[in-house]
């Protein structure tokens, strides 16, 4: 096609036909430069079901146990509760509790607070007998409920079934992640407490030496050594196994080259991104996971007295934070761009973490759009 050859407008000329209560029919056909095309061709038909949930089961989770809440019927007065053991034994009392109750699944919603280890034997049993479950955060439970006297797991699990019946309007259903996915995060987990445990043994080792007690440093070094040759070797057994993860899954694999194509996004960074978008499908624009990550600036006024600096919020993922805080520092140095940009902004007069954190958001932005575009970040990009 010539530069001069002006291309097809293409727009989608929407049918829309509802079918009851809660399903719609949207049909699909394409309109190009204004002619639509017959209708025998290239029409695409859609049936969008939306959920009506009228039964929902909120869980309190424990190490050992967990408390359910039935409300039925949207009758939140009237809630019927029991307490199970958090095994395997307990998912089978869960299941004839359910079949005696005599609901109609599609229209019950399990809620939940996301407690990590702890919900992923049960939230893993609802999703595979596609049961329809919402894991939330707990913060956002205990702050929409008000004030709130008194606390046990049987009114904890009462009050998150209430939260489940006037927020059903809001519920997002969890999608989990593949087991591949899992084993990585699994691994990483295991691979920070290792360097936590690494540098618990070194740190005091220099401490002694920078207050001059070599003698005792080079003790306690003799009796470690062994431990720091054991934890150095097991880290790198660790990294080979995620390797081998990711060279093993297609998708995984074309998600991870994507990603560290970008300048300062490293393998550990690029894990862990991984993980927490599941597979870079929780979140559909840069903005959204910046303020997943803790580095999206919010406004701070109020009135005509309250007049604070725009600040980032604390209710982030503190690990992508901190993982995107270490990719900042590593670009300044490392790329000319970015190390150009805040040497400019600093000798402007802007705050330096202000400077970084913009940084931050340059990188997730960059990422994003590697991502959506499906092809490797180029540094000398140039417009056809």
């Amino acid at each position: 096609m010539s530069r001069r050859q002006k291309r097809p407008i293409l727009r989608l000329n929407p049918l829309i036909r509802v079918l009851g209560r809660s399903q719609i029919e949207i049909k699909v056909r394409p309109i190009i430069n204004g002619l639509s095309m017959p209708k025998t061709r290239l029409l695409l038909t859609f049936k969008i079901t939306k959920m009506e949930f009228r039964n929902f089961i909120g869980i309190d989770i424990s190490k050992d146990t967990f408390d359910f809440a039935l409300i039925k019927d949207n009758q939140v007065a009237s809630c019927v509760s029991d307490a199970v053991t958090n095994d395997s034994a307990g998912l089978v009392k869960l299941e004839e509790f359910l079949k005696k109750q005599g609901l109609n699944m599609e229209e019950t919603l399990f809620c939940m607070e996301h407690t990590g280890i702890y919900c992923r034997l049960l939230s893993h049993y609802l999703t595979e007998r596609k049961y329809h479950v919402w894991l939330e955060m707990p913060v956002q439970i205990l702050r929409s409920l008000g004030i709130q006297r008194g606390k046990n797991d049987h009114l904890d699990a009462k009050r998150i079934a209430e939260y489940a019946c006037l927020k059903k309007d809001k519920a997002v259903l969890w999608q989990p992640p593949r087991e591949i996915v899992i084993q990585i995060n699994d691994l990483l987990t295991l691979r920070d407490r290792l360097i936590a445990s690494r540098k618990s043994l070194k740190h005091p080792i220099q401490e002694f030496k920078e207050a001059g007690f070599k003698d005792t440093a080079k003790l306690i070094e003799s009796r470690c050594i062994n431990t720091l040759k054991a934890i150095d070797k097991e880290i790198q057994q660790i990294e080979k196994e995620l390797d081998n993860l990711i060279n093993k899954d297609s998708n995984l694999k074309r998600l991870y080259k994507l990603s560290t194509s970008v300048p300062g996004i490293g393998k550990i960074t690029a894990f862990t991104l991984l993980y927490f978008t599941n597979e870079f499908k929780l979140y559909s624009n840069a903005k959204q996971m910046a303020c997943y990550c803790g580095v999206a600036p919010f406004e701070n006024t109020s009135g005509t007295s309250v007049k604070g600096k725009p600040r980032v919020s604390h209710f982030a993922n503190k690990r992508l934070k901190k993982l995107l805080h270490m990719v900042a520092m590593s670009t300044i140095s490392s790329n000319k761009e970015l190390s150009n940009y805040y040497a400019r902004k600093v000798g402007e007069g802007k705050n330096k973490m202000l400077v970084i954190n913009a940084i931050r958001n340059k990188v997730l932005h960059r990422l994003c759009a590697v991502i959506r575009r499906g092809t490797p970040y180029q540094l000398e990009y140039q417009l056809a």
